[in-house]
């Protein structure tokens, strides 16, 4: 029997090979764009963002960088949290309904970026903050990369949030209309590296909802079809009945679905070597 030496693991490539394997392709920027109102109206309301916040403990004399903000998922209620944001995303659109929030809610201690995590961000302007967090948005092309990015644009702390499994993907869904499901790499590759890295990663755990609420069933079909590509008329049956399945129709037309398994994140910080 031969024995594994795991310290000769490459972990980055072995998270390269295992992403190739996915059945689900990252969006592009342009898919994002088409999504960013639905995504801000689903997201604005989930107990991911207290639970986020509680677990960071922002202190009022930071300086945060958003690599990944979205539509201001925590970019807005971080911002009346810490003394300033800065974020960054690929999505025009995203940044744009950010922008716009913020300016309802009058902050004005954040600066947006149109770039992604590919581009140099020296040259947008870019500098390191007290802490760098990237929630949900590592759908990169090398991870450690990323991570490396990352940890030179942070003096004090380095935060993300990773898969745990099937992550926001509903398992079940995919069984309904027998597509396979293959997530690829989730935050047990991350971990791993980070270790290579030189970091000790601390871990905690985000349990997202069990049920959902939706404000009609269309509403809630439309929040599923985004797991999915290219749905035939059949595979589109097929997801409704399921969907249909799981589902409770309240008096007020508003439905509540009621997910087996609902999505799991690891938040996952450490500490940039030089702080």
């Amino acid at each position: 029997m031969n024995n594994l030496d795991i310290t000769g693991l490459d972990w980055n490539l072995l998270w390269k090979q295992a992403k190739s394997k996915k059945t689900w392709k990252s969006k592009k920027a342009a898919d994002w764009d088409k999504k960013a109102l639905s995504f801000a109206k689903r997201t604005a309301t989930s107990i991911y963002i207290d639970r986020f916040i509680e677990l960071l403990n922002p202190q009022p004399e930071w300086s945060l960088l958003d690599a990944g903000c979205g539509p201001g998922t925590l970019a807005l209620p971080l911002a009346s949290q810490v003394r300033k944001v800065s974020g960054i995303d690929f999505s025009k659109k995203m940044l744009e309904i950010l922008a716009q929030k913020a300016a309802e809610q009058g902050l004005d201690n954040i600066r947006l970026h149109h770039c992604s995590w590919e581009d140099n961000w020296q040259h947008h302007g870019i500098a390191p903050h007290d802490v760098a967090v990237a929630s949900r948005s590592l759908a990169v092309v090398d991870l450690k990369a990323a991570l490396v990015k990352l940890t030179a644009h942070a003096r004090i702390k380095v935060v993300i949030t990773d898969r745990v499994g099937h992550g926001p993907f509903d398992p079940d869904a995919f069984a309904a209309i027998n597509r396979p499901l293959s997530t690829g790499p989730d935050y047990i590759y991350t971990i791993n590296l980070l270790y290579q890295m030189g970091y000790l990663p601390k871990i905690d755990y985000i349990e997202l909802e069990k049920e959902v609420p939706y404000a009609d069933e269309e509403e809630a079909l439309q929040g599923y079809l985004w797991m999915f590509r290219d749905l035939e008329a059949g595979e589109k049956k097929l997801l409704k009945n399921y969907l249909h399945s799981i589902t409770t129709f309240n008096r007020d037309g508003s439905v509540t679905v009621k997910r087996s398994s609902p999505p799991i994140w690891a938040f996952i910080s450490w500490t940039p070597v030089n702080s």
